[in-house]
């Protein structure tokens, strides 16, 4: 039977936004950034209504960095970095070692403090699941804001795990769409070889 409930059409709405605004930005479409500026406000809401408080949060802090992406690249844009003044060809930005390292460190220990926060100040079924794929996605945001190709590995990564968890937390639809976005993460890494 068809579920019509107000969680799954605002579930099924953020499925959409956001499938679509990463697809978009797959393409280097600067109409990805607004797009995926929606879903996560609609994502923010389901994912408080499932008790998984991280990724709720998580939501909210990638409202604000799709607002710095979307910056970055239209300014990207503005310079005249894309050829004929297409965001879909800006270039992909070399992800320097000394880069990888200080990030990666820093998102780490945000990750532990998350994870911390979690286990002692919530009811988050699996604080450290949600702590850790949450931390994660933040280093691989900022990543894609910075036009860095190896973040659509990370990201790829990242959604095969999100994947069992929204399944853990029937959240089916949403488990699908992170299925296909870790395949959308392979698909980013090869189509920004370009």
């Amino acid at each position: 039977m068809l579920d019509v409930s107000l969680p799954h059409i605002i579930e099924l709405c953020a499925v959409c936004f956001s499938a679509a605004g990463v697809w978009l930005t797959t393409q280097r479409s600067l109409l990805g950034w607004p797009i995926s500026f929606l879903a996560t406000l609609l994502y923010g809401w389901v994912f408080f209504h499932a008790h998984l408080y991280a990724d709720a949060l998580l939501q909210a802090v990638f409202a604000l960095s799709t607002l710095y992406g979307w910056a970055l690249w239209a300014r990207d844009k503005q310079k005249g970095l894309a050829v004929g003044g297409h965001v879909s060809s800006l270039p992909a930005v070399p992800l320097s070692t000394r880069r990888l390292m200080i990030e990666t460190s820093i998102a780490a220990l945000l990750t532990l403090g998350w994870i911390i926060g979690l286990k002692y100040y919530s009811d988050d079924p699996s604080p450290i699941l949600d702590g850790g794929l949450s931390g994660a996605s933040l280093l691989a945001q900022l990543w894609t804001a910075q036009r860095h190709r190896e973040s659509w590995l990370l990201w790829a990564i990242i959604d095969i795990f999100y994947t069992g968890m929204f399944i853990n937390r029937q959240l089916d639809l949403t488990a699908l769409l992170y299925g296909g976005y870790a395949l959308l993460g392979l698909y980013g890494y090869r189509k920004w070889r370009e």
